[in-house]
């Protein structure tokens, strides 16, 4: 269970709302697992690359529902966090891809090989630039809850 700090405000019904300085450790979090999803494509991590690649997205995208106010759901499906926010349109063809690394680039039941025997550099660079298109696309609705918070 996540307590509320100070600086929390509480829902009504006692839900913790979650704040722009909660916000900026999941954004700082999510740009440290991006940049450590490029450095494995260039050392041959491929299958970690593809997940972190996921796990950027996925707190990007967490990122945003503290902006919002809104309790972080505790789920990894990127498809399904977006869909919630609203900005799934915007960025499906990315998500689409990426979404299934959480699982697939981690456990060796998932596929018919080994997760690191599945990707190679050319999938692994793919998948790290799609989800640097998310944080590009998703650029603009961030700055504006940005400044919602600072209005409010």
């Amino acid at each position: 269970m996540i307590l509320p700090s100070e600086g929390e405000k509480r829902e009504d019904k006692g839900v913790t709302r979650l704040t722009k300085d909660v916000a900026a450790k999941w954004f700082k979090q999510a740009l440290h697992d991006l940049e450590i999803a490029k450095k494995n494509v260039t050392i041959g991590g491929y299958d970690t690359a593809a997940f972190l690649a996921h796990q950027a997205v996925e707190k990007l995208l967490k990122s945003l529902y503290a902006l919002k106010g809104q309790k972080i759901p505790r789920i990894h499906y990127i498809d399904v966090l977006a869909r919630r926010l609203g900005v799934f349109k915007l960025v499906k063809d990315e998500i689409i891809d990426i979404n299934a690394d959480y699982m697939f680039a981690r456990y060796p039941d998932v596929g018919e090989n080994v997760p690191y025997e599945e990707y190679d550099e050319e999938i692994a660079a793919e998948k790290v630039a799609k989800a640097e298109r998310v944080f590009a696309l998703l650029k603009d609705y961030y700055q504006e809850l940005l400044e919602d918070q600072a209005d409010g």
